[in-house]
C-alpha cells in the first residue's frame, strides 16, 4: 500500500481498496465483453431477455438489471442498432413496447455464455475456499 494509505483507519482503508477492487474487476469484465462487441450492461439485458424467454418492456429489464442503469431505454436502442433486440408495440397495452431477442441476440447471448468463465479469470489468484469467505465477508458488509 502506499505510504498515505497506510496513515488512513483500516476501515477507510478497507473503503479505498474495495472501490479500487470494484474498478479493477469492473474494467477487466468490460474487455470481455468488449471482444464480442457488447458491454456488461448489454449482456446483461441479453441475459434477462434470454432467460425471462418473452419480450419485456424497458422497466421490467430495468427491474432485474444487475446494476440499475436509467440509461435502459439507450442500452436497449443500441442492442437494436446492433440488430441482437427488437421492439414491438406491446398487443394488449399499445402503450408499452415490448423488447426481445432477434435470432442473432440469441446467438450471441448463446455464444458470450458458453465462454463466460473468461470473465471470472479476475479472481484466478483466490483459492475456492478464499472465494467462499470473501462472499461471506461481503455479505456482512452489505447487512449493516
Amino acid at each position: 500500500m502506499e505510504k498515505d494509505l497506510q496513515e488512513l483507519p483500516i476501515r477507510r482503508k478497507l473503503g479505498i481498496m474495495m472501490v479500487e477492487t470494484y474498478n479493477s474487476v469492473y474494467e477487466q469484465s468490460q474487455e470481455f465483453f468488449a471482444d464480442y462487441g457488447l458491454t456488461s450492461q448489454q449482456y446483461n439485458v441479453l441475459s434477462i431477455l434470454h432467460e425471462t424467454g418473452t419480450p419485456l418492456s424497458t422497466s421490467d429489464i430495468l427491474k432485474k438489471m444487475l446494476e440499475k442503469n436509467a440509461g435502459v431505454s439507450r442500452l436497449v436502442d443500441r442492442l437494436i442498432a446492433k440488430d441482437l433486440v427488437e421492439k414491438n408495440v406491446n398487443p394488449n397495452d399499445k402503450r408499452l413496447i415490448d423488447v426481445k431477442l432477434t435470432d442473432k441476440g440469441e446467438v450471441l447471448y448463446t455464444n458470450v455464455s458458453k465462454e463466460l468463465s473468461g470473465v471470472d479469470k479476475v479472481y484466478a489468484n483466490l483459492t475456492d475456499e478464499e472465494t467462499e469467505m470473501l462472499i461471506r465477508l461481503l455479505s456482512k458488509i452489505g447487512k449493516i
